[in-house]
């Protein structure tokens, strides 16, 4: 807070005094039908057109007019709405009434927000054209977005500016995107719905803890506009690392609309009833939909399906100079996935997945605006929002042991005996109970103080997240394990700590005059703290500060071939942070289970297994939230109405999470059983009479570190055209370049795994660089989209052109920095080492072709939508099929032929409105 009030004191000083004695009028430009600023609205003196100024992003404009010119008046123009003559007034808000074409134009593509970061807005009208069935669907509109089949039997996590690959260890970018729905973030912090000790597709594919949010579970038939935020957002927003995604739900109506679509592979019903009381200044907004999908419509035993039920009230109230809006919405949202395999199938056994997520929510809000234009105190808000699930994993599968296996029973550290699992063949059911609770508030405020010549607004904030898991945890039978052979055991969620992040954060929004250019600025700071941890911990007392500032400077507009040019160039540097989760922070416990002796007898009763178990914490008490730094530079060109942006970035994070092995010697007996004469011997054998060795051995286990590197730079751009007349088309360009780099920030210990005469190896080897992947995309989609008012149709065809792919492995480190002996000792390795006996086996060989750069030429698929309504607006039809067309040639590597084909994928949807 210091440091913002020295940098708001210095602007203070730095431009108050220079710009008190000038005739500076300030005023605001606002859409006359929804209020909202409308920025880059042109207002020019009447008599002398030489005299203009632009509204800046919250719509404000500060003009300096000749006193004899006053008169006359101004005029107001903005693309898109009708120009305006008025008499110039200190303080007055202008509102706009948009054109007649622009009443009827509607955009069925994603626009490139005229904010001062770099951002896609989506609007009702693009998403309804779009016809999708999950908020994934929505992506294909974002710069380097592409359209993709549905994918709803596994999780669908979000990538931005980025070509993403397979690993957990490089999840936290989709960790580190914030979804906020009407204001409240929703949280994965306590999500620790995963299988412990699962080894089988049908189980690891659908886990997406610590990977974000599911986005199969968000519905968007409630949706009225998106902002997808993919610069640098503003510091009132928090614990995110590569985006912003606001939603905001639609309020008001009085009508009731159904949906109903049918695609390749689900079928989706949407029903909603909407309640405007006009005199009251009251709405209520209700809806329920139903998504079901099968992978493959020939296999009815893999399915996935969605509800989610949503009601919203909305209640206003305006006194004079003042209006306060308050909201509260109730919400559910159910996501089910299930899998089987036909017993037939399945030598008779059981093998079933289901899991089950139930998510209640109640979100609470009060807006209050001061519309005194003379009060510095401009507007506060306060919001609260809670959200309960109710979440459950279920397998069920057939086990089937070729010899004796332990069963993990013992917590303790020590020797004991063995239970073993018996019979052979059983049916083993887990459970993973996870009862997620969360609770968000948020309390904000904005001021904006008097300066000649110059708009500001300061926002002030706080909020606080917690984060709880009531559930059961981890359940099954020990005797009768779904994994055997893995030592897991039975935890209770509960009984892991709650979670607590508090931040508070100022940001100035400040738009000067320089001449006739225009300079805004963004600037603010955001402090972070996790609440609630032990003094063991390095977050114990850390606050994290995440300065943010972006800049845009708006020169003036000229004439460019008889039309107006408007140019700005915007720039911004941020840093984000994303604390870990409850699962990073409190991991459960890791059991080791040595075998001191392994006796086999015919007769059951005479065998005998001996362990020496080790209880290990694997807690990392060092781990540290994730940081990202973004810079990006935009340039935004419009010329009447043809806009042109494009934006070059890079984003840089070197702390993202990821597991690591962590080594260490365990010494153990080991039991000679030779002398034991299995003819005689009437019970197992008495450990206390039989002789042994002590042995040494490096065993590992996981942790989570920040060991994580993901470089991004690339650049995005977007062309948008005017309607063409008499065919009344617009041509829409966008696309992007990615190249993005991921890698270990840490060092990794890595332990070959050989036999040296019959005993394993038991060195490890300190590499610098264990694994390296970069990934390359480069497109462009071309979207025609036409408009016929007179047949109420609109159809758009798509090409979306893949220039290029690439994938390239870095060269790994080959030879180790050091080793680790048996003993746990830590050796540096030297160059006569690479001829040892044993260690020499520590230095690492691959194939050079393992670094080769693999590219994927040229590729295009044609995609076409259409809608048309009906009975006076009433109904709607729309259709759409991807990869109608396509150009996906063959391609040769490594002298070999590589075939590509693609299957096209389509659907219809059906709407009504009464």
């Amino acid at each position: 807070m210091k440091f913002w009030i020295l940098i708001y004191s210095f602007l203070f000083i730095v431009f108050a005094d220079g710009l008190k004695a000038q005739n500076i009028y300030k005023c605001r430009i606002v859409d006359g039908i929804t209020g909202e600023p409308l920025v880059g609205a042109v207002m020019r003196m009447s008599a002398d057109k030489r005299i203009s100024a632009v509204s800046d992003i919250n719509g404000y404009v500060s003009i300096i007019p000749k006193r004899e010119l006053i008169k006359d008046g101004i005029d107001i123009t903005y693309i898109g709405y009708k120009k305006q003559h008025s008499l110039l007034g200190n303080g007055n808000i202008y509102k706009l009434s948009p054109s007649e074409t622009t009443i009827n134009d509607v955009v069925v593509t994603a626009t490139e927000s005229h904010g001062i970061t770099s951002s896609s807005k989506i609007a009702k009208y693009a998403m309804e054209h779009l016809q999708p069935s999950s908020f994934a669907d929505i992506l294909e509109l974002l710069p380097g977005g592409m359209a993709k089949d549905p994918a709803l039997n596994a999780p669908n996590v979000i990538s931005l500016r980025e070509v993403p690959i397979s690993s957990s260890d490089y999840s936290t970018s989709s960790l580190g995107t914030s979804f906020v729905i009407d204001g409240a973030p929703i949280s994965t912090n306590a999500n620790m719905q995963f299988m412990n000790g699962a080894w089988d597709t049908q189980t690891t594919s659908r886990d997406f803890t610590n990977s974000g949010v599911d986005m199969r579970a968000i519905s968007t038939d409630d949706i009225q506009n998106v902002e997808i935020v993919r610069g640098i957002p503003s510091v009132e927003y928090g614990d995110l690392t590569s985006g912003l995604v606001k939603i905001n739900r639609r309020k008001g109506g009085n009508d009731i609309s159904a949906r109903f679509k049918a695609d390749m592979d689900s079928k989706l019903f949407y029903l909603s009833k909407s309640f405007t009381w006009i005199p009251s200044r009251m709405s209520l907004n209700l809806s329920a939909d139903y998504l079901n999908s099968k992978s493959d419509p020939r296999n009815i035993l893999e399915t996935y399906s969605r509800i989610t039920i949503s009601a919203r009230l909305n209640k206003e109230w305006i006194s004079g100079t003042r209006k306060l809006t308050a909201s509260l919405n109730m919400d559910y949202g159910g996501s089910f996935d299930d899998d089987k395999v036909d017993p037939e199938l399945n030598y008779g056994g059981v093998d079933k997945y289901a899991s089950k997520y139930n998510r209640y929510s109640l979100n609470a809000s009060v807006d209050y605006i001061n519309l005194n234009k003379k009060s510095i105190f401009k507007s506060a808000s306060a919001l609260m929002s809670v959200a309960y699930e109710k979440d459950l994993l279920d397998r069920t599968r057939l086990v089937q042991l070729n010899r004796e296996t332990p069963a993990a029973t013992t917590t303790t550290d020590g020797e004991h005996d063995a239970v073993l699992i018996y019979p052979y063949t059983y049916t083993a059911n887990q459970k993973v109970d996870g009862q997620p609770f969360s609770l968000y508030a948020k309390v904000n405020t904005s001021l904006a103080f008097p300066l000649n010549g110059a708009s500001n607004e300061l926002k002030l904030g706080a909020d606080w997240q917690l984060d709880k898991n009531y559930g059961d945890g981890q359940i099954f039978n020990q005797l009768n394990p779904l994994y055997p052979g893995l030592s897991v055991r039975p935890r209770k969620y509960s009984a892991v700590p709650a979670s607590h992040i508090l931040s508070e954060y100022a940001e100035e929004n400040f738009g000067l005059y320089i001449g006739k250019n225009k300079l805004d600025v963004q600037a603010g700071v955001r402090l972070s703290t996790m609440l609630n941890l032990s003094d063991k911990y390095a977050l114990h007392n850390k606050y994290y500060i995440d300065p943010r500032i972006n800049l845009e400077w708006t020169f003036p507009s000229i004439d460019f071939l008889g039309k107006t040019l408007t140019i700005q160039i915007a720039g911004g540097y941020g840093e984000h942070t994303k604390m870990p989760t409850m699962d990073y922070i409190y991991p459960e416990p890791v059991y080791m289970n040595l075998i001191e002796l392994n006796y086999y007898h015919p007769n059951r009763d005479y065998r005998r297994i001996y362990l020496q178990t080790y209880v290990k914490d694997p807690t990392n008490y060092n781990i540290r939230a994730a940081r990202n730094n973004k810079w990006e530079l935009r340039g935004d060109f419009n010329l009447a109405g043809n806009r042109l942006s494009v934006t070059y970035f890079r984003e840089d994070m070197n702390s993202g999470f990821r597991s690591t092995a962590i080594y260490n010697s365990y010494s153990f007996k080991n039991y000679d059983a030779s002398g034991i004469d299995a003819n005689t011997i009437t019970s197992p054998p008495d450990v206390a009479t039989l002789p042994y060795t002590m042995q040494n051995e490096l065993h590992s286990y996981t942790t989570t570190t920040n060991g994580s590197r993901t470089y991004k730079k690339g650049i995005e751009y977007t062309f948008s055209t005017i309607r063409f007349p008499i065919i009344n088309t617009r041509l829409t360009i966008n696309g992007a370049w990615f190249k993005t780099e991921y890698s270990n920030s840490q060092s990794i210990v890595e332990m070959p795994s050989k036999l040296i005469g019959g005993e394993s190896f038991q060195y490890a080897g300190i590499y610098k660089n264990d694994d390296g992947y970069i990934r390359e995309m480069v497109n462009t989609n071309f979207t025609f989209d036409s408009d016929i008012p007179k047949l109420k149709l609109i159809f758009s065809i798509s090409a979306q052109c893949v220039w290029m792919t690439a994938s390239q492995n870095k060269e790994k480190e080959n030879v180790p920095t050091q080793y680790m002996d048996k003993y746990g000792v830590i050796h540096d390795f030297t160059e006569e080492d690479k001829n040892d006996n044993y260690l020499k086996y520590l230095v690492r060989s691959y194939n050079s072709s393992l670094y080769d750069r693999q590219t994927v030429p040229f590729c295009m698929n044609v995609n076409f939508k259409a809608t048309k309504k009906l009975l006076d607006d009433k109904l709607t039809i729309a259709l759409f099929v991807n990869k109608l067309l396509d150009y996906n040639p063959d391609y040769v590597r490594n002298n070999y032929t590589i075939r590509r084909h693609v299957t096209p994928y389509f659907g219809l949807e059906m709407n009504v409105k009464i």
